[in-house]
């Protein structure tokens, strides 16, 4: 779910700003930690989760984060599942802190109606916090899509730029390897999701 294909992004936006009706040309950035890509899947009767495109095992420990807030997440996902049949709570699963403990970090929704159709937006229920936004960009009406992913990608590499730091550092610490994208404002605008730091941690290890 957070895997987005460059192609697409230039694609979606120019045809976003063809149909018009874009009420803000602003994105809003909020990093990317590290980590595995992950799914929290919830329907009327079952709570899910998947590691990438699979379901994840049965012994994961996404399972016990699940369990954990399952009662937060149904809360909060009550009035969408009224009109939708399927919520898809996207992030990663990350470790952080000294002792190298691991939890869910929510960045995107995936909203699926009775009907089949799909929206993806950034994630904004309020079950386990989902930190600030300190960070923004803003084109105007006559920017198309190769020069908006272009912008995204320098700002990405600007703000994960870990080059002058000793190798390894980046790494131990966690620190984010990208920055996910979204409208500031709900429109037909899509997000994107620029990875810059793994380029410098795989050239590191090669």
């Amino acid at each position: 779910m957070l895997k987005t294909n460059s192609q697409c992004f230039m694609q979606e936006f120019d045809a976003a700003t063809r149909a018009g009706n874009i009420a803000s040309w602003e994105y809003d950035g909020r990093l990317l930690l590290p980590g595995e890509d992950a799914s929290i899947v919830v329907t009327k009767s079952s709570m899910t989760a998947t590691i990438g495109n699979a379901h994840a095992l049965k012994d994961h420990p996404i399972y016990e984060f699940v369990a954990d807030f399952e009662e937060q997440i149904r809360e909060v996902t009550a009035e969408d599942l009224g009109s939708h049949r399927e919520i898809v709570i996207g992030g990663r699963w990350h470790y952080y802190g000294e002792e190298r403990q691991q939890s869910f970090e929510p960045y995107l929704t995936r909203k699926i109606t009775q009907d089949g159709s799909v929206k993806t937006a950034k994630y904004d229920y309020d079950f386990f916090g989902w930190g600030g936004y300190g960070f923004g960009l803003i084109f105007d009406s006559g920017t198309d899509g190769e020069s908006a992913l272009e912008a995204m990608t320098a700002e990405t590499a600007n703000f994960t730029n870990y080059s002058r730091l000793r190798p390894g550092v980046a790494e131990d610490f966690g620190l984010p390897t990208g920055v996910v994208w979204f409208p500031a404002a709900p429109s037909q605008l899509p997000f994107l999701v620029v990875e810059h730091a793994n380029k410098i941690f795989e050239r590191r290890s090669a």
